[in-house]
């Protein structure tokens, strides 16, 4: 498989779609994807987002797990994740997690357990690449949402009995990762 080349056919602020020309097996075809980056073609390796995995600790309380339920325009409807958000420039995963936690939720970051390499998320879509970040996160005086205008978030603080509960319904939308988080901590009978 080689590619012969990339055009950008949109100008959109956060998403573009591009085209690339390809051959294999002696063959030509084309190929239509989404992208965040200005040049798919450079910069590979870069990371483009965060989906963050926070377990809120509280003293005499059981760990709770931090979901969001979030209107998803594409979607149309509210859809069960993670805080996320798109690294801003100079701006390092761990300082991205550390914003979106606390803009998303109004929970402070206490410590990064894990942070995955990036990770795609619709390799024959897009080439958007997420790093998953596992933290555990905490409520403090003054601390609250500081959302955009364009964004439309509950926080829901799960403990585990609810976290299965939600895994398991059948009516509720997830975004993919999500649901995978909650599932491998349902069959693991734990958080941590």
């Amino acid at each position: 498989m080689e590619i012969l080349g990339v055009e950008k056919l949109t100008n959109e602020k956060w998403l573009n779609l591009f085209a690339a020309q390809y051959r294999h097996d002696g063959k030509t075809g084309r190929w239509v994807f989404a992208s965040r980056k200005p040049d798919p073609q450079a910069n590979k390796n870069s990371c483009d987002a965060v989906l963050i995995v926070p377990l809120l600790h509280t003293p005499e309380q059981p760990p709770r797990l931090v979901v969001i339920k979030e209107f998803r325009v594409p979607v149309g409807d509210y859809i069960y994740s993670f805080p996320a958000g798109l690294l801003e420039q100079g701006e390092n995963i761990e300082e991205t997690v550390r914003r979106e936690v606390l803009e998303e939720t109004g929970l402070e970051l206490v410590r990064i357990k894990r942070i995955s390499t990036p990770l795609y998320s619709t390799s024959g879509m897009t080439d958007e690449t997420v790093a998953m970040a596992f933290i555990d996160v905490r409520a403090g005086p003054g601390l609250a949402q500081s959302l955009e205008g364009s964004e439309d978030i509950e926080v829901l603080l799960l403990d585990f009995a609810q976290m299965c509960r939600l895994c398991d319904a059948t009516d509720a939308r997830f975004d993919a990762k999500a649901w995978a988080a909650l599932y491998l901590y349902q069959q693991l009978g734990r958080f941590e």
